[in-house]
């Protein structure tokens, strides 16, 4: 089946500055990356945060209340109005859904001769992804308490955060957050943590002029060489690397290892 996008991009908006109902003529596919949002869908009400997709058939009314500041991806989609999509989805471990929404917002602005064929091939990726998730099983509680513990750091990833305060927001044991984290994820609570500041960071980095020393306080680290450590230990890349190549090269998706140590 041949999918067509008709729309791409990002959009950041501040906390309480909500988005009213409004319908589409085409599917809509949010991919939320930052904050904690309210998405009303229909006649569903849903409660998003980092990682979570929300879909969105055409003709259906929604709308997004902004919890807090938030940052998405959206894509328009021309697809048949009963495609077995979800509603509303979780992205895997490796973000592959999240990633994949960031290439072909790339690709969109992209002007290369070949620029259809690939828009083609990641369109088709990206529904086989989504008819998956439609069909797999529901979160088993391991799944659900890691998630809730992502949303949790990805909110205060601006603070000191232990994992022992992650747990007791959770109603959990720290031991209890470690085996689950550990087995969704291969690495310990405080690397994930890790990993979600310097994801943060980078975005910083790559989209900005701030300061080392202004993106290490907004990340939750003391000092611009704190920073340094653990975007070099988690990226295989400098700061200052990450950020001229962000001028050369346009935004592209950064790979960063979870299996990293924890520095």
């Amino acid at each position: 089946m041949n999918l067509q996008l008709t729309n791409a991009g990002a959009y950041e908006a501040p906390q309480g500055k909500d988005f009213p109902l409004h319908t589409h003529t085409e599917w809509e596919i949010v991919c939320y990356c930052t904050g904690t949002i309210q998405t009303v869908l229909d006649a569903d009400v849903y409660e998003t945060a980092p990682g979570v997709l929300v879909l969105t058939p055409p003709g259906i009314a929604h709308a997004e209340y902004a919890r807090t500041g938030y940052m998405c991806y959206y894509l328009g989609i021309i697809a048949p109005v009963h495609h077995p999509w979800p509603r509303i989805c979780l992205d895997d471990a490796e973000r592959s859904l999240t990633h994949l929404c960031r290439s072909l917002i790339r690709e969109w602005y992209s002007h290369y001769v070949d620029r259809a064929k690939m828009l083609d091939l990641l369109l088709q990726q990206l529904d086989l992804l989504l008819m998956r998730a439609a069909i797999s099983p529901p979160l088993s509680t391991a799944e659900r308490l890691v998630a809730a513990a992502e949303r949790y750091m990805q909110e205060q990833h601006h603070r000191p955060l232990t994992i022992s305060e992650i747990a007791l927001a959770l109603n959990i044991s720290p031991a209890t957050l470690r085996r689950h984290v550990m087995r969704l994820h291969g690495c310990a609570p405080a690397v994930l943590l890790q990993c979600i500041r310097v994801r943060h960071a980078c975005d910083l980095l790559r989209t900005s002029d701030l300061t080392l020393e202004a993106i290490a306080h907004l990340c939750g680290y003391d000092s611009a060489s704190h920073l340094s450590r653990q975007v070099k230990s988690l990226t295989g890349k400098a700061p200052g690397t990450l950020r001229i190549h962000a001028y050369e090269d346009g935004l592209v998706p950064l790979v960063i290892s979870s299996k990293a140590e924890n520095n």
